[in-house]
């Protein structure tokens, strides 16, 4: 294996079909979060955009199953939202909602490391974010979060090597 580059290589077909639907993830993303945040998209794109690389190169792993990438999106919102809404020290709120979330996700077992970027959008949002408070977990947290998983088993449905979920 090479060290510099030590993660599994896919073959064509497999990086065409991450390909469309990253793109397809990101895209309807986008769209929801545009409509919910008017114009501060960017901000909860980011971590999506990441959950969006996992889910679509690599379906198979477990970070990348439904019940992590849904449940560790919101409550990392949650976890945003009071430490946004409790602290008037963004650093402070930042601190407090990142690494509670890591902590509980860890404790608990539902991994899918980017969600710790929506706990920071919720935190460093702007206006857009906060006038939402904690409308902002369902609204366009939750919402973004199904729809990446329902891309993904759509995607992923006519491909019998890359079916996802994974069925124990």
């Amino acid at each position: 294996m090479n060290q510099a580059f030590p993660s599994p290589k896919s073959n064509n077909k497999d990086a065409l079909i991450g390909t469309i639907g990253a793109a397809l993830g990101m895209s309807i993303t986008w769209l929801v979060s545009d409509y919910f945040l008017d114009g501060s998209a960017p901000i909860l794109v980011l971590s999506m955009g990441a959950s969006a690389v996992i889910l679509f190169t690599m379906p198979k792993a477990p970070t990348a199953q439904p019940v992590p990438v849904i449940l560790s999106h919101v409550v990392a919102a949650f976890f945003g939202v009071v430490s946004a809404q409790i602290f008037d020290n963004i650093p402070l709120a930042l601190g407090v909602a990142v690494g509670v979330h890591a902590g509980v996700m860890t404790r608990f077992g539902y991994m899918h490391p980017p969600s710790g970027g929506t706990a920071l959008s919720a935190v460093i949002g702007g206006s857009a974010v906060t006038n939402l408070g904690f409308s902002f977990i369902w609204q366009p947290v939750l919402i973004n979060a199904v729809l990446l998983v329902a891309v993904a088993i759509i995607v992923n449905a006519p491909f019998s090597w890359r079916r996802y979920p994974v069925r124990g």
